[in-house]
């Protein structure tokens, strides 16, 4: 009986003390735009206890925990956490090493860039980042750091360095056989990595290779694939398919693909959307495939954006550049070391194709294949950059947020605790002073970030000026 009472009088004590207690936080009085198909709720209350979300509805059928610190929030919006599915954030300065003979990318990583970058992203609503290319090493410890509070920033998903039928530098490790595949692959799972990537030059073969040996591991693969079509690698199960551009010559007409062959530069990245049949038995495989097997694709329409207009210095704002850290500033940009080379006429044909390239966007969302968001780019403010790019391509407001958090959740196994804005869920919220529904623009105008249930004003993560 005694230990009873006394169990009974802590449980009241520690109720009345809020820092032992979780003290909850109640949002009050905004739309909840909950990341699920549900219609938005209206006059919705949010109740946050610890780093979850303990309740959510309508007003009238929350009751409001004793205690609870209430924010009043009418008027606002509020949505999951937002998800870069492709960002640079584990990096240092690109530079360009011709001293082989041969023009090569390097870089050297820059830690306190890297945490910088992390930190801003929660400026700009982004609480869950996929890194999808790093010195293994570098993106293994960011992570981990980030995860046990050692630095604050977004949480990170990141893959080691990629794997290529070329070296370049510690970001990217050279494969040549299914045997060197599956080794690097095991060496990389067993440091710790979330996801491999596998690149450009791999044959169908060593693409299968590495998928079958991230699997065994119990990790996932992404590709960036090029001489491999996305219909072989679908069906080979790969998870993730990144970038909108699938250059290879097997998805086109078959009398496009000596032409298409014949392109040595990366105007081949573009000049693929002019011979593409969208229409065709090859691209009607390849969706079938993509969709059958649920395979994430991630456009990162910004990168080809950057590249088709990097003649152009009034398409990006210049007033963005104090969000990059300035030993990154001293590299080059990808816009332009993708583009280095091309003419005029080059340029023009790029943004010509430009349409074709968000109708074959708009042309996977309507098929049901799963689509995120991602930037290619390290600064989090591009993010808003491809909300308002996708919705451009004609798709609608609420999927395109979706893509930036219930589908995100999806693609990184994560559905069970982030994503929406549900019971359960770790509590990653932004809260909006407009609604994005009427204008996607409004993704921008942040009031609050909340990660894992602790609120902040966006203007803590923001560098000095």
């Amino acid at each position: 009986m005694k230990a009873s009472i006394f169990l009974a009088t802590l449980a009241t004590l520690v109720e009345a003390i809020p820092s032992l207690a979780q003290q909850a936080i109640v949002l009050r009085g905004a739309t909840v735009i909950d990341g699920t198909d549900a219609e938005p709720i209206r006059d919705a209350v949010v109740v946050l206890r610890g780093d979850r979300i303990e309740q959510v509805g309508p007003a009238a059928s929350i009751s409001l925990p004793k205690g609870a610190r209430v924010i009043d929030v009418a008027g606002k919006w509020i949505l999951p956490g937002f998800m870069d599915l492709h960002a640079h954030t584990v990096l240092g300065a690109w530079t360009v090493d011709s001293s082989s003979g041969k023009r090569e990318l390097r870089m050297e990583y820059d830690d306190p860039a890297s945490v910088e970058i992390m930190r801003t992203a929660l400026a700009y609503g982004v609480t869950t980042v996929r890194n999808p290319s790093a010195l293994t090493s570098a993106a293994i410890s960011l992570r981990d750091r980030l995860r046990l509070g050692e630095i604050q920033g977004a949480r990170l998903v990141t893959t080691g360095a990629i794997l290529e039928t070329v070296a370049a530098g510690d970001m990217v490790v050279k494969v040549t056989t299914e045997a060197e595949v599956r080794a690097e692959v095991a060496r990389q799972a067993r440091a710790g990595v979330d996801l491999v990537k596998l690149y450009a030059r791999l044959t169908p073969d060593l693409v299968r290779a590495g998928i079958d040996e991230a699997h065994r591991w119990g990790i996932q693969a992404t590709g960036h694939l090029w001489q491999t079509s996305w219909t072989d690698a679908a069906n080979a199960g790969i998870d993730a398919i990144e970038h909108i551009t699938p250059g290879n010559a097997a998805l086109l007409p078959a009398a496009s693909r000596e032409e298409f062959l014949k392109i040595k530069g990366t105007q081949f990245m573009y000049r693929w959307f002019d011979l593409v049949d969208l229409d065709g038995t090859e691209i009607r495989e390849m969706i079938d495939a993509l969709v059958k097997h649920r395979v994430t694709v991630d456009p990162t329409l910004l990168a080809f954006e950057a590249i088709a207009w990097a003649d152009d210095s009034t398409r990006f704002p210049t007033d963005i550049a104090w969000l990059i850290p300035p030993s990154l500033t001293k590299g080059t940009s990808g816009g332009a070391l993708l583009s280095m080379g091309w003419t005029p006429e080059d340029y023009r044909m790029a943004k010509a194709s430009w349409p074709r390239i968000l109708a074959f966007t708009r042309r996977l969302h309507d098929a049901g294949v799963r689509l995120v968001v991602g930037t290619d780019a390290p600064v989090a403010w591009f993010f808003h950059r491809e909300l308002e790019l996708l919705v451009s391509a004609g798709i609608p407001p609420a999927d395109v947020i979706r893509m930036a958090t219930r589908n995100a959740s999806w693609a990184i196994n994560r559905p069970t605790d982030l994503g929406t804005v549900t019971r359960g869920k770790i509590a990653d919220l932004v809260v909006l002073s407009a609604n994005p529904l009427d204008d996607i623009r409004n993704t921008r105008k942040i009031e609050w970030v909340v990660q894992s249930g602790v609120m902040h004003k966006p203007a803590e993560f923001l560098p000095k000026r």
